[in-house]
């Protein structure tokens, strides 16, 4: 049996914790010798998920500097807020520890670049949670659109549909509301999506544009008579927008509130309600992120793409079409057909895989690719920084 790489996770946050979950279940191949994370609620969290499993409790640390006082694992989940994934991971990369980022790789294209040399130089495996890279709906749809069957890309049409209460959580009144704290929404949520648009395409990026703003959640739209808080709205019931609606009635999006000792989930919730960020008024936040967003790109084999990110939908979906010399390709984020100029139709289903959880087994696929590849020099990541770096140079050209 080979020998169980060391592994930490920083960051125990949303997806620290997921990553958390799957490298559990991996006890044949990893270790899991530590968790860095400041937050006392989310390192007790991240401690009970471990529990769970009747894991091993590792050392925690607060900082990734005290646990490089103490241990130097083999490798690295990076699972913090992106701008501190820069200096992190060049902290780490220096040691020459092995590194798994999740998206966005940083927040400057000057960053990733700086990133993807350091581990050039090193020789250390540095890869990016582009989970999207291994789900079977689009690894099917790059396959096929480089079908040489179906002739040359022309150009692709893809809609983001971001989906209302992810939108109002994330994006209006959480902390990507303010994409100077944080990054623009093309980056944070959309890295994702220009990843598969420069992987269909097969080529990298000559020209970019971009246009878009906030225009909806603004002081400006706020309706008479609304609260500045959901819970003592008069009109909160019939708000489509509610707080109240979302965390209380529906109990959506509600993972991050953790409870501390003696309370229940419940209690977090009335607490945001009255008194945290989450419980506000969508029109009267501090948000400067897009709500709307289109950008259009040409590649330098003459290829070009649009892509729209739209939050005012009910659910967030991903749809994409693809013009090829030879053919069309569309893409519902369930079902693919393929429509050649000469030929029969071809249907590709995934309705079931899509229903999956942890993005129909991608979350764990991409951990099992970094790990392969650090204990298998023949074996090269699928993501690495460069092979992904495109999609972020992108989003950061169309940032507005």
């Amino acid at each position: 049996m080979s020998k169980k790489i060391e592994i930490a996770v920083i960051g125990a946050g949303n997806r620290g914790s997921k990553y958390l979950t799957l490298l559990a279940e991996m006890q044949d191949q990893v270790r899991i010798s530590a968790i860095v994370e400041p937050d006392r609620l989310r390192a007790a969290n991240a401690s009970n998920i471990l529990r769970s499993f009747s894991y091993p409790q590792p050392e925690i640390f607060t900082s990734c500097e005290d646990m490089l006082k103490t241990i130097t694992p083999g490798a690295v989940v990076i699972a913090t807020p992106e701008r501190e994934h820069f200096a992190q991971a060049m902290q780490l990369l220096d040691r020459g520890i092995n590194i798994l980022i999740e998206k966005p790789l940083a927040v400057t294209i000057n960053q990733c670049e700086q990133i993807a040399e350091k581990a050039h130089k090193t020789g250390a495996v540095a890869g990016v949670c582009h989970i999207l890279r291994y789900h079977p709906y689009f690894e099917t749809l790059i396959h096929l659109a480089h079908d040489v069957s179906l002739g040359e890309v022309v150009s692709v049409t893809h809609r983001l549909d971001v989906g209302i209460d992810r939108a109002t959580h994330t994006f209006v009144r959480g902390p990507w509301g303010m994409p100077e704290l944080t990054s623009p929404m093309i980056l944070s949520k959309g890295c994702h999506d220009l990843d598969i648009i420069a992987a269909i395409t097969g080529s990298k990026v000559r020209d970019v544009y971009s246009i878009g703003g906030r225009h909806f959640f603004t002081h400006e739209k706020r309706p008479d008579h609304a609260a500045d808080r959901c819970i003592y709205c008069p009109i909160e019931t019939g708000c489509r927008f509610s707080a109240v609606d979302l965390y209380q009635r529906r109990k959506e999006w509600i993972s991050g509130f953790i409870p501390y000792d003696g309370e229940t989930v419940e209690t977090v919730i009335n607490r945001q309600l009255k008194n945290g960020e989450y419980g506000r008024c969508v029109f009267n936040c501090n948000n400067t992120a897009v709500d709307r967003q289109i950008v259009t790109a040409s590649f330098d084999n003459g290829a070009v793409a649009t892509v729209t990110m739209n939050l005012f939908t009910a659910e967030d979906n991903r749809d994409t079409h693809i013009s090829l010399t030879g053919g069309e390709i569309h893409g519902n984020g369930k079902i693919i057909k393929v429509i050649p100029l000469r030929g029969s139709e071809r249907v590709y289903d995934f309705t079931d895989a899509a229903s999956q959880p942890y993005h129909a087994g991608a979350d764990k696929a991409v951990l099992v690719d970094f790990i392969s590849s650090i204990t298998n020099p023949e074996h090269k990541m699928r993501t690495t920084i460069n092979e992904v770096i495109e999609s972020h140079r992108i989003c950061m050209l169309a940032s507005v």
